[in-house]
């Protein structure tokens, strides 16, 4: 895999990326790891390393809100066929007979992110979701929508009656011993964090707090994006979804999170992950099989899993330093590709 490697740090000379951390799993263990490149462009960019934070932006949405669901579904806190109304009974008529299993496959109607987003903006919550308008009936076809995971993530509070984050730390981060995974991290103590973008706002990039503008004006906690994690700690989530272990979410919940619930609808859409499908073109490239699952977040990040070959891989960029116009999306199946490549290549 060192070829790999060897194209990450060409990106990084090439000024494609600032930094990357790579990590290769194959049967539930790393079998390559790269970390390139630093955490920002200007003279107070530091190497990345395995102990380098990245904003996971979109990610959260699979690393957090998910996870959270699929316990809350494993226990019979709540059902994938619930409408909204039964935890938010004075939502609109519209809203009412959406589904949590719609909001999970976005399917449900809503729209894929508010018309303006101000950093300095506000948002309240629930009654902004109340007043947004459908831009399709719900279980229509596929919208990948930021709303919905919000609303998921308001759920989860309802729900278990403690915030977000502090309910993910205790229930899902601690026992996978995902130990450097967090909303909000404090500079003190996790002081190697990738840069994101450019603030006009405040006249210096964004480092340490989330860069989505949503997320940020809502505190920095979402169900939709704000998380941070490292590459190995990323690496310990996939193993769960993996292999089983640790127990976390029994195999039943986790295959049904991963077959696709939205055919003919315009998207392949498990509960939360996007799934390859047959037809490919995702940005897993094209050696990941059909029943291969992911996510990608727009700083740089994604998370792909593909089953039949056992393997995952967690590619943590923060491409978005270099402005929202970067070119990650043509070489993330470039690297995909090329690790594939290797691992056919290592098997003959």
């Amino acid at each position: 895999m060192e070829a790999v490697g060897q194209l990450l740090r060409t990106w990084v000379e090439e000024g494609l990326v600032p930094g990357a951390a790579l990590r290769i799993m194959r049967k539930g263990r790393v079998i390559y790891a790269a970390d390139v490149g630093k955490t920002s462009c200007t003279p107070q960019g530091r190497p990345v390393s395995a102990d380098t934070l990245f904003d996971l932006a979109s990610l959260t949405k699979v690393t957090a809100t998910l996870p959270a669901v699929l316990l809350l579904l494993q226990e019979g806190l709540l059902h994938e066929n619930d409408p909204l109304s039964r935890y938010f009974p004075d939502c609109p008529e519209e809203k009412r007979e959406i589904t949590i299993a719609q909001l999970l496959t976005h399917t449900s109607g809503l729209p894929a992110d508010l018309a303006e987003r101000r950093r300095d903006g506000s948002i309240a919550l629930p009654d902004l979701l109340y007043e947004i308008p459908l831009a399709h009936a719900p279980g229509e076809c596929v919208v990948y929508s930021d709303i919905g995971m919000i609303w998921l993530g308001l759920l989860i509070e309802k729900i278990t009656h403690e915030p977000f984050n502090q309910f993910l730390e205790k229930r899902v981060w601690t026992p996978l011993q995902m130990r450097q995974t967090c909303f909000r991290p404090y500079a003190k103590f996790f002081p190697n964090i990738a840069s994101t973008e450019f603030c006009r706002l405040t006249n210096r990039y964004i480092s340490g707090e989330v860069h989505d503008e949503k997320a940020f004006v809502m505190g920095g906690v979402a169900g939709h994006a704000g998380l941070f994690a490292t590459a190995d700690d990323l690496c310990r989530y996939a193993q769960m979804w993996m292999t089983g272990a640790p127990p976390l979410i029994s195999g039943e919940i986790r295959s049904q999170a991963i077959r696709n619930h939205t055919e003919g609808k315009g998207g392949n859409r498990g509960y939360g992950w996007e799934i390859n499908g047959h037809e490919g073109g995702n940005s897993c490239g094209s050696g990941f099989s059909p029943s291969s699952y992911g996510h990608t977040g727009f700083t740089g990040t994604s998370l792909w899993i593909d089953p039949e070959q056992e393997l995952a891989v967690v590619f943590l960029t923060n491409a978005v330093h270099l402005g929202r116009d970067h070119s990650l999306r043509k070489l993330r199946p470039v690297l995909h590709d090329a690790v594939t490549a290797q691992l056919k290549k290592s098997l003959t």
